[in-house]
């Protein structure tokens, strides 16, 4: 069971170095990732932004491209994938349908496992997924996923969302029938205002 998650920063005494942290005692970056302190740089954990191995590869990635080949690319973590690996899985990308509504106006898709030929097969009864669109432009702000291969099914939506986030992202290409993938396009099939 995990309850939450403090930061542990402390043990590598940032006070030292004249690196700031903040209330919760993790370390302050900005958009580059660089620390209150020229030449230092925070990725991972020890950040607080996106406590996740997938994303703490990522900011590693960045920073050393920033440092090492000139680059000034800063973290965007609007498109973060993360899971929970319980029973029922769940899978999640974006925003919220309820902090959507706040900035947006959004169009909401819901698909059951059992509505397509493969959930049906699996004989999951209550497994489900939820994009969250713009209205405007049918770009995806968020997905939602839980039952069986959440965190695997989430990844294209995720490819799609980094891509531009149109829908047309993941419509255009063609689903493999019967496969779970079917599950993302039968969400998006089903949109009604939220």
């Amino acid at each position: 069971m995990a309850v939450g998650r403090r930061s542990n920063a402390d043990l590598l005494k940032p006070e030292n170095t004249g690196v700031q942290i903040d209330q919760k005692g993790f370390i302050k970056v900005n958009e580059y990732l660089e620390t209150t302190k020229k030449s230092i740089y925070a990725v991972g954990d020890a950040n607080g932004l996106q406590m996740f191995t997938h994303a703490a590869n990522r900011q590693a990635s960045m920073v050393a491209d920033n440092v090492l080949h000139g680059e000034k690319t800063r973290l965007d973590t609007s498109v973060t994938p993360h899971a929970v690996y319980s029973h029922p899985q769940i899978a999640s990308v974006g925003l919220t349908e309820e902090s959507a509504k706040k900035d947006h106006r959004i169009l909401v898709g819901r698909a059951s496992y059992s509505s397509i030929a493969k959930g049906e097969a699996m004989m999951e009864e209550e497994g489900f997924a939820k994009a969250v669109l713009e209205k405007d432009t049918n770009r995806i702000l968020g997905f939602h996923i839980v039952g069986p291969s959440a965190p695997e099914l989430i990844q294209e939506v995720t490819n799609a969302m980094a891509s531009g986030g149109d829908i047309g992202h993941v419509l255009n290409g063609m689903h493999i029938h019967p496969a779970l993938n079917e599950l993302i396009e039968a969400a998006l099939g089903n949109l009604e205002e939220g």
